[in-house]
């Protein structure tokens, strides 16, 4: 999961088109995803559950201050 958080920010430090950033958001989201979906039901789910929310709530900040 430390892979995953350490790539959204270095996504959201990375100067790039906005297409580009969407598609990479867009990747990052699913794996995350995909990674909560099958820890369900242990404390690991928790955590990307967690992670997916900061995620989403950081990107929506960002576009609107772009």
């Amino acid at each position: 999961m430390e892979e995953l958080s350490f790539a959204f920010v270095v996504l959201l430090n990375q100067p790039l088109a906005r297409l580009e950033a969407a598609n990479r958001f867009e990747r990052l989201w699913n794996e995350t995803n995909e990674a909560a979906s099958a820890s369900l039901g242990t404390e690991r789910a928790v955590s990307y559950i967690a992670l997916l929310k900061d995620m989403d709530m950081r990107w929506r900040r960002l576009r609107v201050l772009s």
